[in-house]
């Protein structure tokens, strides 16, 4: 017989830690517990989280589907570059790059305005019949 090891006598439930004294992060996570749970918390989440394989995902040089991962990186990134490009012009023009705590309402208006005056922005080639490179 091997000789159990401290981890192993916490895993089979052996009253390893039936005397030790709870820390504050002990004492602050069971009261976190009591007010929010975080199986409740995680259920009401999940549905909004995102789910996995929407970053880009590392490619192996040489291997079978290289190009394949290489394409569908490619296509993730063009659909971000264009989101990330609102919020650059947004924080370069219309000063988002420093934001000061005004109140939820006063916020989103402000920064529903210069979404939208950043979307005008970046279509201002089609509004005036240009075509943009």
């Amino acid at each position: 017989m091997t000789q159990q090891t401290l981890a192993m006598a916490a895993d089979d439930n052996a009253q390893f830690e039936q005397y030790r004294r709870p820390t504050r992060r002990d004492a602050f996570l069971a009261t976190m517990e009591q007010i929010v749970p975080w199986a409740a918390l995680c259920e009401v989440i999940e549905p909004c989280y995102p789910k996995a394989d929407l970053s880009n995902q590392r490619v192996r040089k040489g291997s079978a589907t290289e190009e394949i991962e290489r394409m569908v990186n490619r296509a993730k990134s063009r659909v971000r570059a264009r989101v990330e490009h609102v919020f650059g012009v947004v924080k370069r023009f219309w000063g988002f790059d420093k934001v000061r705590c005004r109140g939820l309402a006063k916020n989103a208006t402000r920064s529903f305005v210069a979404l939208g005056l950043a979307n005008i922005y970046l279509a201002r080639g089609a509004l005036y019949g240009q075509v943009r490179p």
